[in-house]
């Protein structure tokens, strides 16, 4: 954990206070992100209005100062533990303006303040960001105020990069996980994942209609958990941060499964608890093929067996059906129509051509 800084806390003017364009929980954003896109991503995520309402009621509670480094050559400090927090007190004294969509929601805010906001903050002021970094894991990743995984992985990478860039993955770890009071394999994980997001980052997507906003990082490390999909995507495993043979189209067609939506706003995967169907389809290049076709991940999860136990399935799944058709008419108040007719008539046609081939096939 960070040591503290030698100097007591300070009291610094909330102007000369900047964002930490490296704070993972801004994953999604630029490093040269304005102050107003840090802002929109804050009231969007990060329940900045809680703290707003907080300060705006009881004022600014002392006993948390923000963690900075600094100052610069202009005199600026950067708060690397914190943000939110500042950002809550900029919108009550002025110095940051919400978007247009939020404004309704903060002059709301701002109206109900019943202690004047604070003009300047108490802050630890350390060396450099480094000083900072190992404290962080301990509060956003085991700690009370947890950040998601992706923001984790981010926060993983940047402590690898500091402290132990010069160790092998193994290693490296190892370090870590000690670091953050976790699991070696669940570090890896989380680094894996981020590595293949980066990947379909910089690749813009692959054109799919996604951005990153669309994505559910979770999505990703949880599909890691699955063999199948780590050898069909060219990992040796999870652990795998290297990826050497990564096979760029399929993680292009595991991002169109997990994000891209229909017009009714489905994914071919669905839920997460449907990866372990996804895992047998790509083992199976029949199944696979049947999914580029059709889109339909229950369809092609009858192939995974090959195409006669599809088949077969699919043969046991209409019989089902039929059976519950054929029990709805014990019920004495329907009323049918003609249109329950030509549907019937369609599902007599149907069968009678799949029992004839059968029986011609079967002949033969």
């Amino acid at each position: 954990m960070a040591k503290a800084s030698p100097d007591k806390i300070q009291t610094i003017p909330t102007d000369k206070l900047k964002f930490d364009p490296e704070n993972p929980r801004f994953y999604r954003m630029s490093s040269h992100a304005s102050d107003a896109e840090v802002v929109d991503e804050m009231l969007e995520d990060e329940r900045v209005q809680d703290i707003m309402l907080s300060i705006g009621q009881k004022g600014y509670f002392p006993g948390e100062p923000l963690l900075v480094t600094g100052p610069d050559a202009n005199g600026f400090y950067l708060v690397i533990e914190g943000n939110r927090r500042l950002t809550a007190t900029k919108l009550l004294n002025g110095q940051l303006a919400p978007s247009s969509r939020r404004e309704k929601s903060i002059e709301t805010i701002k109206a109900e303040v019943m202690v004047q906001p604070p003009v300047d903050l108490p802050c630890l002021v350390y060396t450099d960001r480094k000083e900072i970094l190992r404290y962080l894991g301990y509060r956003h990743i085991t700690g009370i105020k947890e950040w998601d995984s992706l923001s984790k992985a981010k926060y993983l990478a940047q402590l690898r990069d500091e402290f132990y860039s010069g160790l092998g993955s193994v290693e490296q770890f190892k370090s870590l996980a000690k670091d953050i009071g976790s699991r070696s394999d669940y570090v890896s994980q989380l680094l894996t994942a981020l590595n293949l997001y980066a990947v379909a980052e910089r690749e813009k997507f692959f054109g799919l209609p996604i951005d990153a906003n669309s994505i559910e990082f979770s999505y990703i490390t949880t599909a890691l958990n699955y063999k199948n999909i780590c050898v069909w995507l060219g990992l040796d495993s999870k652990a795998d941060t290297e990826m050497p043979k990564l096979d760029i189209d399929r993680l292009r067609k595991l991002f169109a499964w997990m994000f891209s939506k229909d017009s009714n706003g489905y994914t071919v995967l669905g839920e997460t608890r449907n990866l372990s169907e996804m895992a047998d389809i790509v083992a199976s290049e029949d199944a696979e093929k049947v999914l580029d076709e059709t889109g339909r991940r229950d369809e092609a999860y009858l192939y995974t067996d090959g195409p006669l136990a599809a088949l077969t399935r699919a043969i046991d799944d209409a019989q089902a059906k039929l059976n519950v058709v054929w029990k709805m008419f014990s019920k004495p108040t329907l009323v049918l129509s003609a249109e329950h007719l030509d549907k019937a008539d369609t599902l007599f046609n149907l069968s009678k051509d799949i029992r004839n081939h059968v029986r011609n096939k079967v002949e033969e």
